[in-house]
């Protein structure tokens, strides 16, 4: 346990109490004692090598040792010749009493050799640390810690700062003086670049002391910038080691001056306790996280739950159970990892990001959300806004939920409402659904079995008023049925009947079967399905449930696989305590299972049919993948019976044009396919490829949706040695992603460099997903300055979103396009507008006029959660609106106007000003300046290429700036580069001017020292 001590910069020795013999030294006391291991003093007396003596000291403490204790005094040492405060404590192991003693450098500061510094410094420190172990609870030890540093030492505010490993700071503990606003919450995911000289001295064990923020005003900008919106006007903070590496920093914010040469030897001793306390608080949240936590998703698990049940103080209670839709479908044709991607993605949506709102995960698809003290109103507007998420997003859940003020809140009640409205709704999504491939009915028609003493169903009373026979029954629903199987079981006996077909095609040897379920699972195909399968059927006996329902591959008698769905009722017993009969039918799935409902394509399934079929005739073809581009953003500012109504009149123009031609099949999401007929290969890729890019163009064109780029291909020869159909439509899938980035190529045909760009892509694709989700890490906001067309004074700028991969930018164009697909966008978005809020109110700091603009996009006018957000933010950090401006393209102006009309009505209550970018780009300009209530307009880099080129275009350029003006709107040239552009833009009246002739895209370092010298 002694290796603890080892590496700290102070002196420690460990004694025997009896015996006076040395057990250790740590690294520092060897060294200045001359000592080069451990041999050469242990056993040895340690008067005689410590203090030179010949015999036991008599100022020794040991007789006023007591554990858990500390002995605080100051001592000329005369081996070492240095005065040295001394921390002495005892520490009981092994049936034995231990001496351990801390001595700290007392001459290291001339103004620290007075008797009153010395016993002020000993108490307080000992008094420190007393509040350190006066609980076991490490959360709290840090909070009563805070708590006297800063009332000790005077100050606004004292807290704890740590360092994650892509150097970023945040603010993790405080403590505030009543009256002193709190500012943890506003220095989250701080860089450390902006303090990095502070980690200069911390490398040579030194405290960063500001005896007058306004000295560093000059010097170091971002760092003034940063602290001057606290209300700082001098600190103190010291490091927070680990094994040598600084991992954090302990600081006081304004203490008293006077006490200045305390705090600093202070500070260099307690980091070393405060790490210690860390190390603690980390080992009890991991260990609450894996009990109380679920791994995948991070939200809290059944066990949670269970405690919870009646251990919530409070008034109301509302509870949202989910349950989502075809998770089995995903696993199966997907795989595992795509399921888990599925279920984090819809974990997501049901926390909203509401710090009010305890998300459960109840079971494989279900989830639990439990609001506390949470209105009636309120609570239902909570479903209102989860029903409309869902509603937009491509994944669906079932929702049921249930609301209570009725005193004894019963939590575990309220749940079992909301799980059956829950499957109300589960019910009506599949009667609408019942034909789309793919979707799951398990928990869906739950049939009630009559119990043994219950009234006969008609059914019952029928068969036995009519002679009825169960087995001509039986045998008259399978005999000559080509693609249903059925079985009838004893759940006590594990004895079942099955039908004759499935008898001989499956290769039993009977029509009875003992231990049916076992032996069928063994003509599963693959053993991850077969888990599944179990867990089907146990969860069934877990849950009580009385419907099984799944699709899989499995395999006859002959050898061949069979897509097939099972579906069976079970019978339990009265109480459910025993499950007694099982039965139901096995469907052969290629007819209910492969035609997309909203296209009338085929599915993938069906494709690998006709491509074996050519492989097996020796013909070669080519697959074309191609996506119907925009259709999320489609989706979202018009609804998704808009987009359905666009992927049907593509599919049936295709059908229509260039069925004799090709086959087409729909792929997930907006994505499809075609095989070529082998006969028209000889058309050539570059032919056939514009044949579909121009009939999905002319199917926008006749719905009047504006997409620049609607179809994007990728190409795959076919048959291949190496690939299989499954990963051809994969390959494909990932062709289509490549094509979508290299928007200037028709199509991407399947070559190396196309193999290497799939790999990276789907590199950055998880990179970026992983980043978003571990708090933003990787990204990071530049800023545009825009100047005055007076002065060429900088007085604006525009936030600007970059991300880096491997310690390398990626452009914008490549990863924006990657969120939006990957429905991260509106996070990111949320993200961005924090980081504009916090950087302005640094920024204000130097030039209170100083504003800064961001970019809107149309998903983010579709984010519900977006206005609420900016409102929230803008108080958060006290920031007024008029110091932001709203940057809306012209081009996304008309999609969703009820959205943009809500959207710029609400900036407007919150001082926002809004902007509209790109003007000019587009063929309704004019209509825009009446129309919508932008108070900048931003003209289009395309309008700078044309004042060059005549006088003419010179003076149109004038007459929009003219006209502007007329309408009180101020103007920003965009795009400005070249010393000639700016010589006439300047003439054409503009107010602003941004492009790289002045400034490029700004760091934020950069820019704080730019604005710190106007």
């Amino acid at each position: 346990m002694w290796e603890f001590f080892e590496k700290l910069d102070e002196m420690v020795y460990v004694s025997d109490v009896d015996t006076h013999e040395l057990i250790y030294m740590n690294e520092h006391l060897r060294n200045s004692l001359g000592y080069q291991n451990h041999e050469e003093y242990v056993g040895k007396m340690c008067y005689e090598v410590l203090q030179g003596a010949a015999s036991p000291c008599e100022f020794c403490t040991n007789s006023q040792l007591k554990e858990g204790e500390f002995v605080t005094w100051t001592h000329k040492n005369p081996v070492l010749n240095k005065r040295v405060l001394l921390k002495d404590s005892m520490i009981h192991k092994n049936g034995r009493n231990y001496r351990i003693e801390l001595a700290i450098n007392a001459d290291s500061e001339a103004a620290c050799q007075s008797t009153y510094y010395y016993a002020r410094s000993e108490t307080i420190l000992n008094e420190c640390i007393q509040q350190i172990f006066s609980t076991t609870n490490a959360e709290e030890s840090i909070s009563r810690m805070l708590a006297y540093i800063g009332k000790t030492f005077a100050s606004d505010r004292s807290y704890i700062f740590e360092i994650t490993g892509n150097g970023i700071a945040t603010n993790t503990h405080e403590w505030c003086e009543e009256g002193v606003e709190p500012q943890k919450d506003l220095l989250q995911n701080i860089p450390v670049s902006a303090i990095d000289w502070w980690f200069s001295l911390f490398d040579k064990d030194k405290v960063t002391v500001i005896s007058d923020l306004e000295d560093i005003r000059n010097e170091y900008p971002e760092s003034y910038a940063l602290l001057k919106p606290q209300g700082i006007h001098c600190l103190a903070v010291g490091p927070i080691k680990e094994e040598g590496k600084t991992i954090g920093f302990i600081g006081v914010d304004n203490p008293d001056k006077q006490m200045m040469p305390m705090i600093e030897s202070f500070m260099k001793v307690i980091g070393y306790f405060t790490v210690t306390l860390l190390r603690q608080r980390d080992l009890l949240e991991r260990m609450n996280n894996l009990s109380y936590h679920d791994q995948l998703t991070g939200a809290y698990n059944r066990h949670a739950m269970n405690e919870q049940y009646g251990k919530l103080p409070m008034d109301s209670v509302g509870v949202i159970y989910c349950d989502i839709s075809g998770l089995k479908e995903v696993n199966d044709n997907q795989g595992h990892e795509a399921g888990d991607r599925l279920i984090c993605h819809c974990c997501g949506l049901i926390c909203q990001g509401d710090k009010d709102c305890k998300v459960y995960r109840a079971g494989g698809d279900e989830f639990v959300a439990v609001y506390a003290d949470c209105g009636k109103e309120e609570f239902q507007n909570k479903v209102s806004q989860l029903r409309q998420k869902i509603k937009e997003d491509q994944c669906h859940m079932a929702v049921g939920y249930a609301w209570s003020d009725q005193k004894p809140l019963e939590l575990e009640k309220l749940i079992a409402q909301a799980d059956q409205v829950m499957y109300q709704d589960k019910r009506k999504y599949y009667r609408i659904n019942r034909h789309r491939p793919g979707v799951e009915r398990r928990h869906v028609d739950v049939q009630h079995f009559p119990e043994e003493n219950a009234e006969q169903t008609p059914f019952q009373r029928f068969l036995n008023n009519s002679g009825g026979d169960m087995e001509s029954l039986f045998q008259s629903i399978s005999q000559n049925n080509n693609s249903s199987y059925f079985y009838l079981g004893d759940m006590q006996k594990d004895l079942y009947y099955i039908s004759d077909n499935m008898r001989q095609d499956f290769g039993f040897e009977s029509n009875l079967v003992p231990g049916f379920l076992q032996r069928w699972s063994q003509r599963i195909s693959t053993p991850e399905v077969c888990d599944l399968f179990w867990q089907d059927i146990s969860g069934m006996m877990r849950e009580k449930r009385t419907v099984h329902d799944m699709s899989y591959w499995v395999q006859d008698a002959k050898g061949n696989n069979q897509w097939i769905r099972c579906y069976g009722i079970l019978k339990w017993n009265k109480d459910k305590t025993e499950p007694l009969f099982f039965s139901g039918r096995i469907t052969h799935q290629d007819t209910d299972f492969v035609v997309d409902p909203i296209t009338g394509l085929p599915r993938e399934q069906m494709s690998f049919q006709q491509m074996k079929e050519l492989k097996k005739n020796g013909e070669k073809t080519i697959v074309i993948g191609f996506s119907l581009n925009g259709l999320a953003a489609i989706n979202s500012t018009r609804g998704r019976e808009y987009g359905d109504r666009l992927l049907k009149r593509v599919a049936d123009a295709l059908m229509e044009k260039l069925s004799w031609k090709m086959s087409f099949y729909r792929l997930e999401g907006a994505r499809c396919m075609a095989i070529v007929n082998p006969v028209c290969v000889e058309e050539g890729q570059e032919s056939l490829v514009q044949q579909i890019r121009d009939t999905v163009r002319a199917s926008y064109d006749g719905m009047d949706i504006s997409v620049q780029n609607p179809c994007s291909c990728g190409v795959i020869q076919y048959p291949s040695e190496d690939m299989a159909e499954e990963d051809l439509v994969e390959n494909l899938v990932s062709l289509i992603r490549v094509a979508k980035q290299e928007s200037k190529k028709s199509f991407v045909d399947y070559s190396a460099r196309s193999i290497q760009k799939i790999k990276e892509m789907s590199n950055l694709a998880l990179a970026l997903s992983q980043d978003v989700d571990n708090n933003m890490e990787n990204f990071r906001i530049v800023v545009q300055p825009m100047v005055s067309g007076g002065d060429g004074r900088a007085i604006g700028g525009e936030v600007l979103l970059r991300w880096s991969f491997e310690g390398k930018d990626v452009s914008p164009g490549i990863f924006i396009p990657l969120l939006e697909e990957n429905r991260l966008i509106q996070r990111v978005g949320r993200w961005v507008f924090e980081q504009a809020v916090s950087t302005c109110v640094r920024l204000h700091t130097y030039d209170p006029a100083f504003y800064l603009t961001f970019n809107v996009s149309l998903h983010q006018l579709s984010d519900s959660a977006l206005l609420p957000f900016m409102k929230e933010t803008l108080e958060k950090y006290n920031l007024k609106g008029s110091s932001l401006v709203a940057e809306l393209t012209e081009s996304a102006l008309d999609e969703h106007p009820e959205q943009l009309n809500n959207f710029t009505q609400e900036c407007e209550k919150m001082g926002l000003f809004i902007a509209l970018d790109d003007f000019g780009s587009g063929y309704s300009s004019l209509r825009m300046l009446l129309q919508y209530p932008s108070s900048i307009i931003k003209l289009d880099q395309s309008l700078v290429q044309e004042t060059t080129e005549s006088e003419a275009k010179m003076n149109f350029i004038r007459s929009i700036v003219f006209a502007c003006h007329q309408f009180g709107k101020t103007v920003c040239m965009e795009g400005v580069e070249q010393a000639e552009q700016n010589e006439i833009i300047l003439n054409t009246g503009c107010d602003m001017i941004q492009g790289y002739y002045y400034f490029r895209p700004m760091e934020l370092r950069d820019l704080y020292r730019l604005v710190s010298q106007m």
